[in-house]
């Protein structure tokens, strides 16, 4: 019998970026920690024969969603709410988040995943909007943020709000912006119209200029995969530059 590989430092860091971003397909995750399909599926076997790592099925052919699990977040020491299993209503916007938390890692971008938006207060916002015949009220943070300056917002827009919260929405990111506490917001819609919709809104609520960014979806997963894939062939191409060492063979 092969010996059973238990987790080493590669799988924590695989576990902490899952316990920072939320649950993330394979593909999103593997490309943030630079791993291949192999190698990311080695480290979640791992993972989850230690009961740190929860594999969520999603609809057949979309693979699944992997998540920290509470005994593999204080496993971690970290101070954050582990997710719990996302109900297919959720599976998309948690994959498009995944994706968004991607692409700023292999671009080197420090940032703030879901969960841990989730424990700062800072970047807690009450809405106020109203809808058909009744005033509404909730919470919103916005879904990753940015860490450049003082902050950029990320939000991930795939299902169309109605017209008055967006616009409350981009209300909130308005006067964030207007007090300092905010550098922009970045939008990333799942389709044209959605940024259109989102483009929209913010000339309704005011002038946001170049603070505002407007990203689709399936190109931020190319950009990923590029940085992903331009990061592997520098690695390769260090590895075949380094001096081969010398044998007693080789003389000299």
């Amino acid at each position: 019998m092969g010996r059973v590989l238990r987790p080493g430092p590669g799988s924590m860091a695989g576990l902490r970026w899952l316990a920072r971003c939320g649950p993330s397909p394979l593909d999103p995750w593997r490309y943030a920690m630079g791993w291949s399909e192999v190698a990311a599926r080695s480290h979640a076997r791992r993972l989850e024969r230690e009961g740190w790592l929860e594999r969520c099925p999603m609809t057949w052919g979309e693979g699944s969603l992997f998540l920290a699990t509470r005994k593999g977040v204080l496993v971690l020491g970290v101070p954050l709410i582990s997710a719990s299993t996302p109900a297919p209503t959720w599976w998309a916007h948690d994959s498009a988040c995944a994706w968004t938390a991607a692409w700023l890692t292999v671009r080197g971008r420090p940032f703030l995943g879901q969960r841990e938006v989730l424990s700062r207060p800072d970047w807690s916002g009450e809405l106020h909007w109203r809808d058909r015949n009744s005033f509404k009220r909730s919470g919103h943070r916005p879904d990753l943020v940015a860490l450049v300056g003082s902050g950029v917002a990320v939000e991930v827009e795939l299902a169309g709000k109605s017209r008055p919260r967006l616009d409350a929405i981009l209300g909130l990111h308005a006067s964030w912006i207007l007090s300092g506490k905010s550098g922009g917001v970045i939008y990333i819609c799942g389709d044209e119209e959605g940024q259109r919709r989102v483009q929209r809104s913010a000339e309704r609520v005011g002038s946001f200029g170049r603070k505002l960014r407007l990203e689709l979806l399936d190109t931020m997963k190319a950009q990923a995969c590029a940085g992903y894939e331009a990061a592997k062939f520098e690695r390769v191409s260090r590895a075949s530059a380094a001096p081969r060492p010398m044998l007693a063979v080789d003389g000299g």
